[in-house]
């Protein structure tokens, strides 16, 4: 800003290069994910059939669960309409499904 205005204000600090902070901002990213290596769906999908039927027992006529990333759907159906509930309370709580987006649905 030459002239009168330029010596009252300073000029504007230059924007950072487009392709150093993406480098930057995926370097940041890497450093700080310690996650450890992701675990496949199918891995995931046996745990969480495998506590259904450890939890539950013969209270499930019939069970699908399908994983997707961290979306999880388990579609039951209960032996007695009575065991709804309690079956439902049973697939909320299971601890396979801490850290995952479950979605439970009860056929009848």
């Amino acid at each position: 800003m030459p002239g009168l205005l330029g010596r009252f204000f300073q000029p504007p600090a230059a924007p950072p290069r487009r392709d150093e902070s993406r480098s930057s901002a995926s370097n940041s990213r890497n450093k700080d994910d310690s996650r450890p290596e992701p675990v496949t769906d199918a891995l995931v999908k046996r745990k969480i059939e495998r506590q259904i039927r450890d939890t539950l027992g013969d209270r499930v006529r019939s069970i699908e669960v399908r994983v997707s990333g961290r979306n999880v759907l388990i579609v039951a159906k209960a032996s007695r309409f009575w065991q709804k509930r309690t079956v439902r309370r049973a697939l909320e709580t299971l601890p396979a499904l801490s850290g995952y987006r479950a979605r439970i649905e009860l056929d009848d």
